[in-house]
């Protein structure tokens, strides 16, 4: 695969991402299921997919030995699944359920204020130019996205902007905690596949009636079927197999094409439209995810 095909393998996977937004929000027009049911079958099937993809590699095996080595690395895997990825998936679903796709998913991508904050927290260090820049155009640009740039009223629902702010925090923390584990060589599907599985199999214990057959119903069972198979999986494969052929940094680069591609189907699909101001907003939310990359550069 050359360079060109890796960048677009890696933004089809963003795209991909945003795709699973939409049929989210399509799910919850059409169904009174729970945020925490649909966060229960993705994550345990896609999980299950997942571990067989691992399997299949052959990189599972050598990846449960290494976790197997030292009892800590399995809780570090636990509190990725059960608390990150669980926390980011069900605040996610419930940011589109109360506001849509398309603004909860901009809002989400302020996670780069909750990392940078983190990593100077937890280095004792001052953020650099790049990483203020970021924090400061983020903060603006969520800001113009939910008031239209009439500070004495909201756009998106408060419960909205609430649920995906914390699952931008949530997003940051999954993204931070599991380095350690990754630089011990244990594999991308590998962990995701644990992580998936563990946080799918906790959230039985917050459903009073886990009933998969109710997912079959012909109002919501496409929605369910892209949200699993080409939002969750076929995202993760095209976005792995484009990262073996680019830097990370060119990775994060074309991750700005989720919040954009869901402002762009949320039109086609719901007529979601937004005004000036708040398109301003969320250019600026994409511009922060560049800025840290291209000041570095």
């Amino acid at each position: 695969m050359n360079r060109t095909m890796a960048l677009l393998s890696v933004a089809m996977a963003g795209v991909f991402w945003a795709s699973g937004g939409v049929a989210v929000q399509d799910f919850f027009s059409h169904t009174d299921k729970t945020a925490m049911e649909l966060t229960n079958i993705r994550m345990t099937s896609a999980g299950l997919i997942m571990l067989v993809i691992a399997w299949r590699l052959g990189v599972l095996k050598n990846s449960v030995a290494i976790l197997n080595q030292h009892p800590r690395r399995w809780l570090d895997t636990v509190l990725y699944g059960a608390v990150g990825v669980v926390i980011m998936q069900y605040t996610y679903f419930k940011g589109i359920e109360t506001g849509g796709a398309a603004p909860s998913t901009v809002i989400q991508y302020s996670c780069p204020a909750f990392v940078v904050i983190w990593q100077s927290l937890y280095n004792r260090r001052l953020p650099k130019l790049g990483e203020v820049i970021a924090v400061v155009l983020a903060m603006i640009g969520v800001l113009l996205l939910v008031t239209g740039g009439d500070f004495s009223k909201m756009l998106v629902p408060l419960e909205c902007i609430a649920w995906s702010l914390t699952s931008g925090a949530a997003f940051a923390f999954s993204t931070i905690y599991p380095k350690h584990l990754f630089a011990m060589k244990i594999d991308q599907y590998s962990l995701t596949g644990l992580g998936m599985i563990i946080g799918g199999l906790a959230t039985f214990a917050l459903i009073d009636n886990a009933d998969w057959t109710s997912f079959l119903d012909p109002a919501i069972c496409f929605d369910v079927i892209w949200i699993i198979l080409i939002a969750t999986v076929g995202a993760f494969l095209c976005f792995n197999v484009g990262l073996k052929y680019v830097t990370p940094e060119e990775a994060s680069v074309t991750a700005t094409t989720e919040p954009a591609a869901s402002v762009v189907i949320s039109f086609f699909v719901f007529g979601t439209v937004f005004g000036s101001i708040e398109l301003i907003g969320i250019g600026l939310v994409i511009v922060a995810i560049l800025c840290p990359t291209f000041i570095k550069r």
